[in-house]
């Protein structure tokens, strides 16, 4: 699973600039950043509108949104807040009713430049951090989706990355990892597609999997309540002289 993640304001800059959309909204430095928080997305315009879906239309322009991680789906009658959908395992987002839907018309990208996991079966739980070198941007593939309360009093757009089995570094560390969608496959996830391709997973590219550079952190990081720099920080151990 991926159920924290990391987002410098230079490096939500850097991708911003590297799209060419402008500044949809100011992002400060996140490092800890946690479900049922808000996240920036990146979809296309008109993507909350059920338009039907023409295979050979161009695609619309790309916009930025602020959604709440952990996606509530369109059906349901009441938000529930203790175990939101953070993740969509890619093996089953297909079929199962509450990602089918927006896997077929509201995939998105989730900007980030590291996420943690933590390795168990020790005492306690580990935790790593898995990032780029120079902490370059990259994306998460995610799916949103839309929510209105009973009456149509509320709107609510929520958000779920995308998992698959791990492989690299981070397999290492835990069995699942989060799908990264590298710049040349962006128009790929993006395009809606009813049905769904359920072959999308292995036309993407995987190289940067491979790349992912992986450290040992501070359990500072267990906690949703620190956001601070220390959660990136190498972990230091104790040492001991011996006399």
């Amino acid at each position: 699973m991926c159920g924290r993640y990391s987002l410098s304001s230079e490096s939500y800059n850097q991708f911003i600039e590297f799209m060419d959309m402008g500044y949809p909204f100011k992002v400060p430095s996140r490092f800890n950043i946690a479900p049922s928080q808000p996240v920036g997305v990146i979809r296309l315009k008109g993507s909350d509108r059920d338009q039907a879906i023409l295979p050979d239309a161009p695609l619309p322009e790309r916009e930025g949104a602020l959604m709440r991680w952990g996606l509530v789906p369109h059906f349901t009658k009441e938000i529930k807040t203790d175990r939101p959908m953070i993740n969509a395992r890619s093996e089953t987002i297909a079929d199962k009713p509450s990602f089918r839907g927006p896997f077929r018309r509201r995939k998105c990208l989730v900007p980030a430049d590291g996420f943690y996991e933590w390795k168990r079966g020790g005492a306690s739980p580990i935790p790593y951090h898995f990032c780029l070198q120079q902490r370059t941007p990259f994306t998460f593939g995610a799916i949103w989706e839309a929510w209105t309360g009973p009456s149509g009093e509320d709107w609510l757009e929520t958000v779920s990355l995308v998992t698959k089995p791990a492989n690299g570094a981070v397999k290492k560390i835990h069995h699942r990892s989060p799908v990264i969608i590298e710049p040349q496959d962006y128009d790929l996830w993006l395009t809606p597609s009813d049905p769904p391709d359920r072959d999308i997973f292995s036309k993407l590219s995987t190289e940067i999997d491979q790349k992912l550079e992986m450290y040992e952190v501070s359990p500072y990081i267990n906690s949703a309540r620190n956001d601070g720099e220390q959660c990136i920080k190498p972990a230091i151990k104790d040492q001991f002289k011996l006399f």
